[in-house]
């Protein structure tokens, strides 16, 4: 009985903390989830979450944007990268084109 309690409790102590070491998905990317398109959601940091994807077209609405730092998938972006786009992502929303190369657009 002794002799299987030792291998037992190791089984069960790595598959415990395997749940701890578990590679998490990060993106640069940031995908745009408000409701509209006016200027207060477009420039509001928790309108963006990090996703593993980009699904947007390059269109005519503001649809996410890329930034340097990857955070964890649903994560909003980082504040002082985000406050520097924000006048950039309502110009691209006004203009229906991307105002630089970090905005994506979408129909």
């Amino acid at each position: 009985m002794r002799k299987l309690f030792i291998p037992a409790a190791a089984i069960v102590m790595a598959i415990g903390s395997s749940a701890f070491t578990a590679k998490r998905t990060t993106s640069n990317f940031f995908l745009y989830q408000g409701t509209t398109h006016s200027q207060t959601d477009i420039q509001n940091i928790n309108n963006y979450v990090a996703s593993a994807t980009d699904p947007c077209n390059d269109v005519a609405n503001v649809c996410g944007l890329t930034l340097s730092t990857a955070k964890n998938v649903g994560s909003t972006p980082t504040p002082a990268e985000f406050n520097a786009e924000k006048t950039n992502l309502w110009t691209s929303q006004q203009n229906h084109a991307p105002a630089d190369a970090a905005i994506a657009m979408e129909p």
